[in-house]
């Protein structure tokens, strides 16, 4: 038998005890199906950017031969082993693979599955090898497939590996791939490593995006220029291939939209799915003609980072009523009245407002996490077009051009709502070959008339609000990914400094809004002993009222239950047209989901009730000040 015969032999043996040493480990009854041995290249393993996100640990190998080995297990299927390593409830396990996290005690647990497998593998080299092998796990790490350099070394160099996986499987219910990755020289097959497959061809680029043969414009440039030729500015960074950018695109765009619809289906309080998702290439003309016909809401998206441009977020009225009036708990008749008249407006229109926010934000956060680029998105101001009014030669709501859309439908139970459109500039998501026939013949300095004018569309087009909200983000453009995203949400929740009416020189206020008006008191209590005004307002109450006659110092929002209706009223105080004063939130049970949502809504401090007195004191003394008389 050849040496790939023995190693095909050796590894199967391990491959098919692994069901077998992983089940008695978590007393499950496990099968390893559809085995495959074979040799790969790191450009083939990760060919498909689908593959999700996945479990790396690093192994080395010691003995007659030594070296490093890896195994690959989707993060999903890592959670569930882990979790059930140590006993967590199924429902808990559920909930963090919906995190997609494998940290604490769960990667520690997951670290003795791949400690097992390791053994596994050592003790089919120690029955059947002739040579000493052993394999010992050393770290479990996070990996982001479409994050991955394939010509670096990271998270293993290119070169030739041989590679035994077998999809684990639970009963009926399948586990997901593992992959068990050893360099070709540690099982002495170099000499075959002339067999490997090529990592499937992506599609041929267009046409367009090979150098024009029109050097003439470059070479005709005036002779002082000749001192830094024209030609050697586009080497600084070479675009990828248009059809590696659009599936990468794509595939981005399709986590994202799934999270989209889970994220602001847990701000609604409500179970809603995002699905028919659509992802290609338009122009203006082609999508107000096939796309967007009707009057709908736009909104504008910032992006920032390591591209610059401004997308769109189009949703149709009624749809906007819907969402912005589920969030602030109108009810349904007035909801289907709005609708129906096809009017937003007040706090529906603010309400429709955080839900753009938090679609921005979670797009931001998936880019963040598998796009290889840092991109952030950052929503800023709003308009109604109607589309057969739009002049399709002009610049407004934006110029000509290649755009990549992402339109999916939104389904909510008991709604009938439409479908949203995400519309970008090609040139973000570095998908500007798709026609460039037109633009070949160009300058190679000219400016991308596209770039200019989405960074920075026109006035016609943009308030001056927005302008400020981006200025104000553009710093953390310098930071690190945690401060920027945090940058970015203040960004996002912030009224835009053109809609805050001039400050209010009536008498200095704090307002308590309560649930229940007899949870207040010991809250107004506090207050008239540190000499502040008070009033007592329910969740009904015109809360925005007396920020039109008062200084609001402060406010103190209690919840009888930490839900949605406190936090709808939350934005109502978001909405009420001057700056959010120090804000504290009250209620009986806290989880670190409803307190972050808590400081997303502004609040300064959080407190559990019923909260003794010295503790209201002292948290009223620090975030409420009087303001001295001017």
């Amino acid at each position: 038998m050849d040496q790939r015969g023995i190693i095909d032999v050796v590894c199967r043996t391990g491959v098919e005890n692994l069901a077998t040493e992983i089940g008695a480990l978590l007393g499950r009854e496990l099968s390893c199906n559809d085995i495959q041995l074979q040799l790969s290249s790191k450009d083939t393993i990760f060919s498909d950017i689908s593959r999700p996100t996945t479990a790396l640990t690093r192994m080395t190998v010691s003995g007659d031969k030594e070296g490093d080995c890896f195994l690959l297990t989707p993060i999903s299927s890592s959670i569930m082993l882990g979790g059930t390593l140590i006993m967590l409830p199924e429902d808990m396990i559920e909930e963090h693979i919906q995190s997609g996290k494998l940290d604490g005690e769960l990667s520690d647990a997951f670290g003795e599955v791949a400690n097992i497998i390791a053994g596994v593998f050592t003790q089919a080299f120690v029955d059947k090898y002739a040579k000493t092998i052993r394999f010992i796990k050393k770290t479990v790490e996070e990996l982001v497939p479409t994050k991955i350099d394939l010509g670096s070394s990271e998270p293993f160099p290119p070169g030739t590996y041989y590679v035994a996986s077998c999809i684990l499987a639970d009963g009926d219910e399948e586990l997901g791939q593992v992959e068990f990755i050893v360099p070709v020289d540690v099982f002495e097959l170099e000499s075959e490593a002339d067999e490997v497959p090529a990592a499937p061809a992506a599609e041929a680029e267009p046409a367009a995006a090979t150098p024009s043969p029109e050097p003439a414009a470059v070479s005709e440039q005036p002779a002082a220029a000749e001192a830094e030729p024209v030609a050697e500015a586009p080497a600084a960074e070479p675009k990828p291939l248009f059809a590696d950018a659009k599936k990468l695109t794509d595939t981005v765009f399709n986590a994202t939209i799934s999270q989209i619809g889970e994220e602001i289906g847990a701000l609604l309080g409500q179970d809603l799915k995002c699905d028919d998702i659509q992802l290609l290439m338009t122009s203006k003309a082609d999508f107000f003609a096939n796309h967007c016909t009707d009057r709908v809401n736009m909104a504008y998206m910032k992006v920032s980072g390591d591209r610059e441009g401004c997308g769109f977020m189009f949703t149709q009225i009624p749809d906007a009523i819907v969402l912005g009036g589920t969030l602030i708990m109108l009810p349904d008749d007035q909801i289907e009245e709005q609708a129906s008249q096809k009017v937003l407006e007040g706090e529906v229109e603010d309400a429709f407002g955080e839900v753009a926010n938090i679609l921005a934000g979670g797009l931001t956060q998936v880019f963040l996490d598998r796009y290889p680029k840092q991109i952030r998105f950052v929503r800023t101001e709003s308009t109604l077009i109607t589309p057969t009014k739009i002049d399709m030669a002009g610049d407004e709501p934006f110029p000509e051009g290649d755009y990549y859309l992402a339109s999916f439908s939104i389904n909510m139970e008991g709604q009938d709502l439409d479908r949203l459109l995400l519309l970008f500039p090609a040139h973000v998501f570095d998908l500007d070959g798709y026609s460039q026939p037109q633009a070949a013949a160009a300058p190679a300095d000219a400016p991308d008339p596209a770039a200019d004018a989405n960074a920075a569309p026109s006035a016609n087009a943009v308030q001056p609000a927005a302008a400020g909200t981006q200025q104000a983000a553009q710093p953390t453009a310098q930071g690190s990914v945690a401060s920027q995203a945090a940058a970015e949400f203040a960004a996002a929740t912030t009224q835009p400094a053109a809609t805050a009416a001039a400050p209010v020189n009536g008498p200095p206020l704090v307002l308590v809004i309560a649930e229940d008006p007899n949870a207040a008191q010991p809250f107004t209590d506090a207050l008239n002993a540190a000499q502040f005004d008070s009033r007592v307002l329910s969740f009904q109450d015109d809360i925005k009222a007396p920020f039109q006659s008062n200084q609001i110092l402060g406010a103190v929002l209690i919840m009888s239950r930490v839900n949605e209706k406190g936090f709808a009223t939350a934005i109502k105080l978001q909405s009420s047209g001057q700056a959010l004063p120090p804000l504290i939130f009250a209620g009986p049970e806290w989880t670190r989901t409803t307190v972050l949502r808590a400081i997303k809504y502004g609040a300064r401090d959080i407190l559990i009730t019923p909260t003794p007195p010295e503790e209201i004191q002292q948290k009223i003394g620090e975030h409420f000040k009087l303001r001295q008389a001017s």
